[in-house]
């Protein structure tokens, strides 16, 4: 059983429009299935997601004082796997029973059990099996608190240039866009087009893999450095623990050879990327043979806070204007021509493949892609952008990301910087 709630304004600190929790009563049917399959209980998912309940198995990293048999961990170990494989975590705390049989032939046992997926293991705040009061049944009721986190869950970064392709070709290559509303005015429109180009690129995103890589990763960090650093620990710790001559002297020798390796790294990392320097990566090749300058931020008068910083760069950069009168019925721009699949074709190729892209971060490459599949779909979706000369509201939004600007002495002054605004790139 699983139950879903719907957050439209976000929950635990993140943007996700909804978590799930669910509810497990797996019991043994025919060994070795089970009443409720590892597949549905512990499912990936793109949200938050916890499941709790009677798993009836019997965990070593639950139950870490128990001896277990070599059956019960045969029948534990496809749960330990499958959760490693999907990324949950366990939330029960060590050695806490939490079934005390009624018949002394039983011994005490932890078999109700507890994921969370890693978008919601940052809101669970504790575990508890003695809170709440008894039931009269030899299980003990189980109190999982949550809160948002101290930090926003960071999600993972798609992977543009490991798109599926074939999985994007055979979704796109016979999809139609439905014909927009008859009525021409405004809100109409938007609907229309802000709900075409969400399940457009709703599909992008199901295709592209997702990238879960540390933001303290290396590039240029191998096996061997993994190897070398588990024995600088192992050799460290047996020099604390012994304090004789000869593991104190293994220690000091592993040390030297464990940080030369990473020098070597590093160095032949950088001299590849530099070899390989081609139009696209000048300009971070420049940033690896020039001393890296200290970041500045900017510390303007009158602005205390990141809110009232934003707020000073904007009116400084994008003075506020009156605004425009509202359009009523639109009305057909006579002399725009037609829009066609060449002209769309075109316009990707006069732009950098590496530009950076807007909030949806679907770069000019993947639209390229998309307009081979299906040459019809961008065709369709912007032809009434151009028919009645209208900007729909879902094309407006853009990131900001503010520059130094080099040779600034200063940084209490919006001079001393500059916005850039990404916009879509289907804009």
């Amino acid at each position: 059983m699983a139950l879903d709630i719907d957050t439209p304004k976000g929950c635990f600190g993140s943007t996700f429009p909804r978590f799930r929790i669910g509810n497990t009563y797996a019991t043994p049917v025919h060994p070795p299935f089970r009443s409720v399959s590892l597949e549905t209980s512990l499912l990936g998912s793109d949200f938050p997601y916890l499941v709790a309940g009677y798993f009836n198995i019997h965990v070593p990293a639950a139950d870490p004082f128990s001896v277990l048999s070599p059956s019960e961990e045969k029948q534990s170990a496809p749960v330990v796997t499958q959760a490693g494989d999907m990324g949950f975590s366990l939330l029960n705390t060590r050695g806490t029973y939490t079934r005390f049989p009624f018949y002394g032939s039983h011994r005490h046992s932890t078999i109700e059990l507890a994921f969370a997926n890693p978008l919601m293991f940052p809101a669970t705040h504790h575990w508890e099996a003695s809170a709440l009061p008894l039931t009269g049944s030899d299980h003990l009721p189980i109190l999982i608190s949550l809160q948002p986190p101290i930090t926003p869950v960071k999600q993972s970064k798609p992977c543009r240039q490991d798109v599926d392709y074939c999985y994007l070709t055979e979704k796109l290559k016979d999809w139609q866009i439905p014909p927009p509303s008859t009525s021409h005015s405004p809100k109409p429109l938007d609907f229309w087009f802000s709900s075409a180009l969400s399940v457009l690129t709703s599909t992008i995103e199901a295709s592209t893999s997702r990238s879960r890589r540390s933001s303290k990763s290396k590039p240029w960090w191998i096996s061997l450095h993994t190897s070398l650093r588990k024995e600088l620990s192992k050799d460290s710790c047996k020099a604390k623990k012994l304090l004789t001559h000869h593991s104190i002297v293994i220690a000091k020798e592993s040390k030297p050879g464990y940080f030369k390796a990473i020098q070597k790294a590093k160095a032949s990392s950088r001299a590849y990327f530099l070899a390989k320097t081609s139009p696209q990566t000048i300009w971070m090749a420049k940033d690896f043979i020039t001393p890296r300058k200290p970041l500045r931020f900017p510390s303007l008068p009158g602005a205390t806070n990141p809110v009232s910083i934003s707020k000073a760069l904007l009116d400084r950069f994008f003075p506020l204007k009156d605004p425009l009168p509202p359009r009523g019925c639109l009305s057909r721009d006579l002399s725009a021509d037609p829009l066609t699949a060449d002209d769309i074709r075109h316009a990707p190729c006069q732009s950098f493949p590496s530009s950076a892209p807007g909030p949806d971060g679907i770069p000019y490459s993947v639209w390229k892609k998309v307009h081979r599949i299906n040459r019809g779909i961008l065709l369709y979706l912007l032809s009434p952008v151009v028919t009645f000369n209208y900007n729909p509201l879902s094309l407006k939004t853009a990131n900001r990301v503010l520059l130094d600007k080099p040779g600034k002495s200063s940084n209490d002054t919006p001079a001393s910087f500059r916005i850039m605004v990404p916009l879509n790139m289907v804009s």
